[in-house]
């Protein structure tokens, strides 16, 4: 079955990588300057470097330009990179009425000099901020036009799918939008985006040509371009400006590597007015000694502030406080605790000495984990497939899509994403989301997991609580709840705890078809079928059976 994210894989021309590095360096030098960018070599075949990033939070690396940017500090351009925008005057008016991707950031790139290693990158650094920061289009999608074939103002506006009509890229004739999304390669393949609505976005020039339709696909004259491009116009949709920011800033810094002139652009929502890219610059402040303490170096202020600015950090020091300012395309730093990791990527994690603790006495699993160990040999011996997922989740998926009312749950203060903004506080929401991603693999489908859930707790000590939970799912053409009812009935029996059941309605659930699992008089979990109306929300066409205990119960 297929997995949640796979790290950025990005192909690199290996003489484009050193013009801009300004140096050629050979393939074994390069393999280990690749770790200063968090990347690894994973195959050198001719003049193509296949590299693997290692690292979703960090979009400035996905390209030639982001590699060679953060190797550079390493042979002298050392400190933060130096980006200006010019004060542009377009202006951009934003009135789309469709819910789909309803926000947009734009900008201006002029005096490029687009050969074939810069258009390959140009496009791959569109799609892998595309589908690895905007999951796979349905966050944030981007477009770049050729400037020069646009006049004048371009505005972002909205159809009914009838009344659209352009020649979508790689096709000469016109299509209705309605025969791009059932032909064409990327309509097909993203269609699903626009399930939910009959009125489209589209970008639009003065003379109501269509630049584009996001998130599907560009036209093939304007959003077309070719190593003749001399100047483009850059636009970003979402329905986060913070990501939206992000990006628009990190093509940007790519298009400035290449050595463009990068203009503003005044995007105008109503009253509201914003100009972007910005590139300006982030600040964090924090105590020097917390560097030297985390990271177990014993290193002096001079070495720390050098190590940070081969980072492309700069760096003012007072006293005991250190500010650290980086580019605003960077997007991870949220916690001290980042800055140190660069300090320690600069110092070269097999330059640390290796160190044995000394313990003066022997680790060992607690009490929970071994139980959960068993739980886990028990529920493989009884024919499921193990699953994985993130403890981080949405709201959405927690109570929206399950078709609940919505509860408290513990927030993240300043995510990196809405999709992944608060702790789950129950597994099947996670297992239902697994099941949706592999819809196409071969039924039935039998997955388990035992993970942890975080609930608010305020009554007590402390405000949250870790509540271990395992939960068990099936899917097939035809399955029920006596299926999942024999399934729990075999597993407890394995784990030799005595239950009861007691019909009880979920609004998530079939009615009539769920019921509680009492554990010593307590209500310790829940089964049943889930209810259609939950399926269609999670895009499932076949029945789901599930239950899930709080791990405590079994113990």
């Amino acid at each position: 079955m297929r997995g949640w994210f796979d790290m950025p894989k990005i192909d690199v021309s290996y003489t484009d990588l050193c013009s801009l590095l300004g140096r050629k360096i050979p393939i074994d030098k390069l393999r280990d300057d690749l770790l200063y960018a968090k990347s690894e070599l994973d195959e050198a075949n001719g003049d193509i470097l296949k590299i693997d990033v290692k690292d979703t939070n960090r979009p400035d690396l996905w390209s030639t330009e982001g590699i060679a940017r953060e190797i550079a500090g390493r042979y002298g351009k050392t400190g933060l990179p130096k980006y200006n925008v010019k004060k542009g005057k377009i202006v951009v008016k934003l009135d789309t009425k469709s819910p789909v991707q309803p926000m947009a950031v734009c900008a201006i790139a002029r005096n490029l000099k687009i050969d074939s290693s810069f258009l390959s990158q140009i496009i791959q650094l569109q799609e892998k901020l595309a589908v690895s920061f905007g999951r796979n289009r349905k966050e944030l999608s981007i477009g770049v036009y050729d400037l020069d074939k646009i006049k004048f103002p371009v505005r972002y506006t909205s159809k009914h799918k009838t009344e659209i009509k352009f020649s979508p890229l790689g096709y000469e004739q016109e299509m209705t939008a309605e025969a791009i999304l059932k032909n064409h390669p990327k309509g097909k393949e993203f269609s699903h985006l626009m399930k939910d609505t009959d009125i489209y976005p589209v970008w639009m020039d003065a003379e109501n040509k269509i630049l584009s339709m996001p998130p599907i696909i560009n036209s093939n004259d304007i959003g077309n371009l070719t190593t003749k491009t001399k100047n483009v116009f850059i636009e970003c949709t979402g329905y986060d400006p913070k990501f939206l920011l992000v990006v628009i800033d990190t093509i940007a810094a790519q298009m400035i590597d290449r050595g463009g002139l990068v203009e503003s652009v005044s995007n105008i929502t109503g009253t509201k007015k914003v100009v972007t890219p910005s590139l300006a610059t982030k600040k964090f402040s924090m105590d020097m000694n917390y560097i030297n303490k985390v990271s177990g170096l014993n290193l002096d202020n001079k070495t720390i502030v050098s190590l940070l600015k081969q980072a492309r950090y700069d760096c003012q020091l007072s006293g005991d406080k250190l500010n650290v300012m980086y580019p605003s395309y960077r997007s991870d730093i949220m916690h001290a605790r980042d800055i140190v990791e660069d300090v320690i990527i600069s110092y070269g994690y097999n330059n640390i000495p290796a160190k044995i603790t000394s313990i003066a006495t022997r680790g060992k699993l607690s009490e929970l984990e071994t139980f959960t160990g068993n739980l886990y040999e028990i529920s493989i011996g009884i024919g499921f497939q193990e699953i994985l997922s993130y403890i981080l989740t949405n709201s959405d998926n927690l109570f929206s899509k399950m078709n609940v009312p919505q509860e408290s749950a513990v927030e993240i203060e300043n995510p990196m994403s809405r999709n992944w903004s608060v702790f789950r506080t129950w597994l099947i929401p996670s297992l239902l989301e697994f099941l949706a991603k592999n819809k196409n693999v071969e039924y039935p489908q039998k997955i388990f997991e035992i993970g942890d859930c975080v609930l608010l707790n305020p009554k007590k000590e402390t405000k949250t609580e870790d509540v271990k939970k395992v939960a068990f799912a099936i899917t097939d053409v035809k399955v029920g709840y006596e299926d999942i009812s024999s399934v729990l009935d075999a597993f407890m029996k394995n784990v030799g705890v005595n239950y009861s059941l007691k019909e009880k309605p979920h609004t998530y659930m079939i009615n009539g078809r769920s019921a509680e699992i009492i554990i010593g008089g307590s209500s310790a979990g829940f089964i049943g079928e889930i209810h259609p109306l939950v399926l269609k929300n999670w895009g499932l066409q076949k029945a789901v059976v599930v239950f899930e205990i709080d791990v405590s119960y079994l113990m």
